[in-house]
C-alpha cells in the first residue's frame, strides 16, 4: 500500500471563496479513485499564503518538509499529491529546483494533477525533467511578479485618491480606531491615559506596571498579544496616529496623510511626549570601565515566556541577578537568578556537558551533509551540461554560483564536524584559567561560551542548556529551588563527574535530575 500526502494552498481570501479549494480536492479525489493501492496518511494546507514571497514556507509547506526531512515517511513508497508545480512555490526557478530536490532526495515522488508530470529521484537528473520544472517554475514565478507589479500600482492610485480624502486607503488601523469609520473607539481612553501619565513623569515601566495592575487588556490585534510592554507603551507614544496621522508609506513613497483619523490626544501633547521620549534616550555615561558589566552569556538567555533575560541590579561589586525582561512588566513571574552562582556554575561544568556523547546526532547529521552535498555535485554536473548545450543563459549561471555557494557551506559545515565530533577539555580553552575580573578576560569568555552554548533557557527555579553540539541539558539548578545566596555553593567538577552515572547522558542530583536529548 502506498502512502500519500496532499499538500492544498492558495494565497487569498478570494480564492478561499471561489473555486480554489474545490478544485485541488477534486483533483485529488479523482487520482485517489484511480489508485486504489494508494491511501492517504497526512494532509497540508496552506490557506492564504503567498508563495512567491515564500510565506508558506514558515506554514504547513514548512512544517511538511521538515517531516519528510526527518524521515517520517517510507522511502519509495510515499507520494505527494499537489495541483500544479506552483502550488509547491512561487519564488525564482532555482528556489523551486531545490524545494524539489529536497522532497524527491528523501524518496518521496512529487506528483502534479494538473499536467500528469512526475517527479522524483530517478528522473529528476534527467535534462528533459529539470527543463520542465524550470520552465514550469519560471512561469508561475513571472506570473507572480507581473500581478505583485499591478496590485503595486492599484496601490500607488488609492493612495492618490486617499491623500485627496476622496478614498479610504486600507482597514488596518491601530486599536483605538474603527476600522469603518476611522473613529476612536473604547481604547481611545487607554492612549490619552498613557500619555497623561508620560507627561506627569511616570516612567515606560511605570506606565506598563499601571496599565497591568489595573487590568487594562491589549488593543493589539495581534493573536498573541500579552498585556502592555514597554515596547508597546513607547510604540503607541510614538505613533502619529494618535494625533490622526496616517503614516508615510516607504512601499510606495507616499506622504503622510494628516487628519486621516480621528485624533486621540492634541499636537501640543504628542510634541511634549516625544521631547521627553528624546531626553531619555540622551545624556547616557559611557559603558563601565568595571568588568562585571560583561554579560558573559550575552544573546544566550531566554526566558520560558520567549523574552531576553538580561543582568539588572549591577553595582559596583555586587554581580546583581538575570530577569526576564517580562518581569518588570508584570507579565512573567519567572523569578530572578543571582548572576554569581550562576556564572560560576557554568564555568565549572560546562567541560562535563561538552563531554557527554550526542546519541549518535552528530553521526546523522554528518550522513545527511553527505548526501545532500552528493545531490549538489549531480544538480551542479546537470547545470553545467545546460550551460554548455544552451545559449549564454544569465538564470543557468546565477544557479550555478548559487549551489556552489550552498554545497561549499555544507562542505564547510560537514569538515567542522569531522573536526569537533567529540569536543574534549583538551579542545575547549580553560574557561577556570581565564581572569573573569579584567574586562579583557571576560570578553575572552564571553566569545568561547558563545562558540559552544546555543540557548539558555530560565525556568521557574530551574533552567535548561543546549549546545552546539546538540546536547541538551534539561531541569538543571544550582541550589534548592526555594534558596538562591549569593554565596552558593558551587558544584565541583568531581562532582559533575560523579553525576554522570550512565552511558545514555542522565545525569540526576541536581533539581531531580538533568536529562541529555537528541
Amino acid at each position: 500500500m502506498r502512502q500519500v500526502i496532499t499538500y492544498l494552498r492558495f494565497s487569498s481570501k478570494p480564492q478561499e471563496r471561489g473555486d480554489s479549494i474545490r478544485r485541488q480536492e477534486e483533483l485529488f479525489d479523482r487520482w485517489l479513485k484511480s489508485n486504489p493501492d494508494a491511501t492517504i496518511v497526512d494532509k497540508f494546507i496552506d490557506e492564504g499564503q503567498s508563495a512567491y514571497h515564500g510565506k508558506h514556507l514558515k506554514g504547513d509547506f514548512g512544517r511538511m518538509l521538515q517531516s519528510i526531512q526527518d524521515g517520517k515517511y517510507p522511502s519509495g513508497q510515499t507520494l505527494l499529491l499537489v495541483e500544479s508545480e506552483n502550488r509547491l512555490n512561487r519564488q525564482s526557478a532555482r528556489k523551486t529546483e531545490n524545494l524539489v530536490d529536497l522532497i524527491t532526495g528523501k524518496g518521496v515522488d512529487v506528483v502534479c494533477l494538473e499536467s500528469g508530470k512526475v517527479y522524483n529521484s530517478t528522473n529528476i537528473d534527467d535534462l528533459d525533467t529539470s527543463i520542465q520544472l524550470k520552465i514550469a517554475a519560471h512561469i508561475a514565478h513571472q506570473q507572480s511578479k507581473e500581478k505583485s507589479i499591478k496590485v503595486s500600482a492599484a496601490w500607488e492610485n488609492r493612495a492618490k485618491l486617499a491623500l485627496s480624502g476622496e478614498q479610504q486607503l486600507t482597514k488596518m488601523v491601530p486599536g483605538w480606531i474603527e476600522p469603518d469609520t476611522r473613529k476612536l473607539n473604547e481604547h481611545a481612553q487607554t492612549v490619552k491615559t498613557i500619555f497623561n501619565l508620560l507627561l506627569s513623569g511616570e516612567s515606560l515601566h511605570n506606565i506598563a506596571r499601571y496599565l497591568q495592575a489595573n487590568n487594562i487588556k491589549s488593543f493589539s490585534r495581534r493573536k498573541d498579544a500579552n498585556g502592555f510592554s514597554v515596547h508597546s507603551v513607547r510604540t503607541i507614544l510614538r505613533s502619529e496616529a494618535t494625533v490622526g496621522t496616517l503614516a508615510a508609506s516607504k512601499h510606495n513613497d507616499r506622504p503622510a496623510i494628516p487628519d486621516y483619523y480621528e485624533a486621540a490626544v492634541d499636537v501640543t501633547t504628542f510634541n511634549q511626549a516625544q521631547e521627553i521620549l528624546s531626553k531619555n534616550r540622551k545624556g547616557r555615561t559611557p559603558a563601565s570601565d568595571n568588568p562585571i558589566t560583561i554579560n558573559l552569556f550575552k544573546g544566550l538567555m531566554r526566558c520560558q515566556c520567549g523574552a531576553s533575560v538580561q543582568p539588572t541590579g549591577i553595582k559596583n561589586s555586587y554581580q546583581g541577578v538575570y530577569r526576564c525582561n517580562n518581569y518588570a512588566d508584570g507579565r512573567c513571574g519567572v523569578p530572578t537568578v543571582k548572576r554569581k552562582a550562576f556564572d560560576s556554575w557554568m564555568i565549572t561544568n560546562l567541560v562535563g556537558m561538552l563531554t557527554k556523547p550526542d546519541d549518535g546526532l552528530s553521526a546523522r547529521r554528518m550522513a545527511e551533509l553527505t548526501y545532500q552535498v552528493d545531490m549538489l555535485s549531480k544538480r551542479i554536473k546537470k547545470t553545467v551540461a545546460l550551460i554548455s548545450e544552451l545559449d549564454d543563459v544569465p538564470e543557468l549561471k546565477e544557479q550555478l554560483r548559487d549551489l556552489n555557494r550552498q554545497r561549499s557551506q555544507m562542505q564547510s559545515e560537514l569538515e567542522t564536524l569531522q573536526h569537533t565530533e567529540s569536543l574534549t577539555d583538551k579542545t575547549l580553552p580553560q574557561l577556570a584559567d581565564i581572569d573573569l575580573l579584567s574586562k579583557a578576560g571576560r570578553v575572552e569568555a564571553q566569545l568561547i561560551l558563545s562558540k559552544y552554548i546555543k540557548t539558555i533557557t530560565i525556568q521557574p527555579h530551574t533552567f535548561s542548556v543546549s549546545l552546539n553540539n546538540g546536547n541538551l541539558f534539561e531541569g538543571l539548578s544550582i541550589t534548592p529551588h526555594d534558596v538562591y545566596p549569593e554565596e552558593a555553593a558551587i558544584y565541583t567538577q568531581n562532582r559533575m563527574n560523579q553525576l554522570i552515572d550512565d552511558e545514555l547522558g542522565l545525569l540526576t542530583g541536581i533539581k531531580g535530575e538533568m536529562r541529555f536529548k537528541n
